[in-house]
């Protein structure tokens, strides 16, 4: 669904790949799709579970498309990806991540261990009453396997 190989751009305008921003344990990398939230807010809706996974050694990236760079590039998304202090909000600037376009309000969430070899996948439709609590579960999951 996504090729690992493709250089994203930060929210300062680097190129990099996942394995660049991979943490000691791996990697949670969400798939954003059109349409999906801004990224200040998956930042903050989501700061609890990725807080207790970069502490796990798991670090969180948020990928966007290449249409939605207004949701990753826009001030308050930058400032509060400045305040985390690491690569968590990227966008997909050649359009060749996504293997396949992900459809409006779906997220994908995928786990690599360490070695990025992949370890879990989840597809989530925002429109779904429970959706965070789905993506929340899915993390609390990916600290859990990489403590194990």
């Amino acid at each position: 669904m996504i090729d690992v190989d493709i250089p994203l751009v930060t929210h300062d305008s680097r190129r990099l790949l996942l394995r660049d921003v991979s943490g000691e344990r791996g990697l949670v990398a969400v798939g954003v799709g059109r349409a999906g939230e801004r990224g200040f807010q998956m930042l903050h809706r989501f700061v609890a579970s990725c807080d207790w996974l970069e502490a796990a050694g798991v670090n969180v990236v948020f990928v966007y498309p290449e249409g939605s760079a207004r949701h990753v590039q826009d001030a308050l998304s930058v400032m509060a990806a400045r305040y985390r202090r690491k690569c968590c909000l990227m966008l997909d600037g050649s359009g060749r991540f996504f293997r396949e376009v992900l459809a409006a309000r779906l997220l994908c969430a995928v786990r690599f261990d360490g070695h990025m070899t992949l370890r879990d996948t989840a597809v989530i439709d925002t429109r779904q009453a429970n959706w965070d609590p789905l993506l929340r579960e899915f993390l609390m999951r990916a600290g859990t396997d990489a403590l194990c």
